[in-house]
């Protein structure tokens, strides 16, 4: 670890080109997870309509899916203090 770290601070040109790389490949990442968010949220959606246009009951997973949801929100909210 100590060896990267030296030839980092020995070649600052090659930690500016790694950092950017770095980013840009966090970037497409985050990209592909919020679309894989954004196609989660619209199937829910669609469930929903589905069950209210059907008149059937909610699936208890989605009761349980809804507690942890809350739950993980309440932590986060605890970690930042709101």
């Amino acid at each position: 670890m100590e060896q990267i770290v030296d030839y980092f601070s020995l070649h600052p040109a090659v930690l500016g080109v790694s950092v950017i790389v770095a980013a840009v490949v966090m970037f497409f990442f985050l990209r592909k997870v919020a679309g894989l968010l954004l196609l989660a949220a619209a199937v829910v959606v669609l469930y929903a309509a589905w069950l209210l246009f059907s008149g059937s009951g909610v699936s208890p997973m989605f009761h349980a899916a809804e507690e942890w949801v809350i739950e993980a929100l309440q932590f986060v909210s605890s970690l930042f203090g709101s």
